[in-house]
């Protein structure tokens, strides 16, 4: 009996699935172009005009990428996208599923449900938002307007946290200030902020720019601001120095080296912090 009842459920489960399939692509094929174009250019404003600069931060947010030179154009563009996925997929206008990482318990989640957005949202901002896009444009007759307020959307725990610790600024300075240690109530084990930055894939100079770019009270060194402006304007970087083409690759900042200056004494504390946090094996 209860072999039958899951294989009810799984066949209710895969009912949905294919209605949001079918519905999506009678949507996606129903795109309006124009205005699809016209958001392609509200989001190259978005991160100063640059066209290849967008499609560069678009790739990074799809293979899930940390540019440190970048870091404020890619919370800018992830911004923008949120609050366009919310202005046009308000409400209870889309739906998510599970998958077997959630075990049998429920069978589909409420769009309201925080941890809901948290596995579906970003993952639509980073890895789906042309399709994003297509979906919300499309234009259907009036008496097939109840299908856009049925889109699916599916989701991924791992990429969402993963996401949303690279391009939320919001999230990314709440995980700063997260304590060192965190044991549950009725936990003899508990996990880090290094388990956290570890799953994410953040190393120690990534965070150490997130820092900086936060509780910045001063001009950036010269040294990185060069970095950008060569990165920006797409110079070759063979003829630097090895010294220099090793922080254009792995950023600006060590464990070893001091403190900057430039930040806030917020910031050099939780720079301290994140120092410890990181020298710990």
């Amino acid at each position: 009996m209860e072999e039958n009842n899951n294989n009810n459920m799984m066949s209710y489960r895969q009912k949905c699935i294919d209605f949001g399939v079918h519905t999506n692509k009678f949507l996606l094929a129903k795109m309006d172009t124009r205005e699809v174009e016209k958001m392609m250019a509200e989001q190259i404003r978005e991160v100063g005009g640059s066209q290849w600069l967008y499609k560069d931060i678009n790739k990074n947010m799809k293979n899930g990428n940390f540019d440190p030179y970048f870091l404020r154009e890619h919370c800018n563009l992830y911004s923008w996208r949120e609050i366009f996925f919310d202005a046009h997929f308000a409400g209870d206008s889309w739906f998510t599923l599970e998958s077997d990482q959630y075990g049998e318990e429920e069978d589909y989640f409420s769009w309201a449900d925080p941890f809901t957005r948290f596995i579906t949202i970003p993952v639509q901002l980073t890895q789906h938002f042309d399709s994003v896009l297509a979906l919300a444009t499309a234009k259907i007759e009036p008496e097939l307007q109840w299908l856009k307020a049925k889109v699916y959307f599916t989701n991924d725990e791992i990429l969402g946290n993963e996401a949303e610790s690279k391009y939320n600024l919001e999230t990314m300075i709440s995980d700063l200030n997260e304590p060192e240690l965190v044991i549950p109530e009725g936990f003899l084990m508990g996990h880090s902020l290094r388990d956290h930055y570890d799953q994410v894939n953040l190393s120690f100079s990534d965070v150490a720019h997130i820092v900086v770019e936060v509780y910045q009270k001063g001009p950036k060194k010269l040294e990185e601001l060069s970095i950008k402006a060569i990165l920006k304007n797409r110079i070759s970087i063979k003829q630097l120095p090895p010294s220099i083409q090793k922080k254009v690759v792995h950023g600006m900042y060590a464990i070893k080296d001091s403190t900057p200056k430039n930040i806030t004494d917020e910031g050099k504390l939780i720079y301290e912090k994140i120092k410890r946090v990181f020298s710990k094996k």
